[in-house]
């Protein structure tokens, strides 16, 4: 095993580091990562591979987002975030590009759960399909590969806290409501609470 591989604390604080290396996301021991002092402005979502990471510090940066993945991270416990710009009211980002036709071709094979293989398609066609990302919005079974709509939503940390979160949609209609609920089905909270006792710290100020 290389050294670097066990490593369980790493500091990379005051650096002047403006975005955080996806090479981080392949140190499985790593317990205690602190990024603050930095001009970071978004966190890798590859990040949810560090299934050791106990205490994540990114106080002090560029910060307007997290991405949803970060809570899959089941270990965490300690999350610093002041003297980040995080947004403070919910915020939709409805820039939209249209799918390609290529795009609404694939969105419609893997919706319809259509077999393929390589003896049907060429490789690079088969490789697009199996690089289709499903829309995170519960009470929809679609699927979006480039167009997507940025989505920014707030989930509940603790009881306590209400930190924003970065969605990936596959359309508009996602965001839009859908029944009497003032909210839709894609700006429910519920479903990504993270409990009190899982996270013990979050700290905004």
């Amino acid at each position: 095993m290389r050294p670097e591989i066990s490593l369980e604390l790493l500091y990379l604080g005051g650096n002047l580091i403006s975005s955080i290396p996806v090479e981080l996301a392949n140190l499985p021991y790593l317990s205690y990562l602190v990024l603050c002092d930095n001009r970071i402005q978004s966190v890798p979502p590859q990040l949810n591979r560090l299934h050791s990471l106990r205490s994540l510090s990114l106080h002090n940066n560029l910060l307007t987002y997290l991405p949803r993945e970060i809570l899959s991270l089941v270990q965490l416990q300690e999350l610093s975030l002041r003297g980040n710009p995080l947004v403070v009211r919910f915020v939709k980002d409805m820039t939209y590009d249209p799918p390609s036709l290529l795009e609404l071709a694939g969105r419609a094979i893997k919706t319809r759960n259509l077999i393929y293989s390589a003896r049907d398609l060429p490789a690079h066609l088969v490789t697009y399909l199996d690089l289709a990302s499903k829309c995170p919005n519960p009470k929809c079974a679609g699927v979006y590969f480039d167009s997507c709509v940025r989505h920014i939503k707030f989930v509940d940390f603790c009881g306590k806290y209400r930190l924003p979160l970065m969605h990936y949609l596959c359309s508009p209609e996602c965001t839009s409501p859908c029944s009497s609920n003032p909210q839709s089905d894609a700006d429910s909270d519920d479903e990504h609470s993270v409990p009190a006792d899982r996270l013990q710290r979050v700290l905004l100020g």
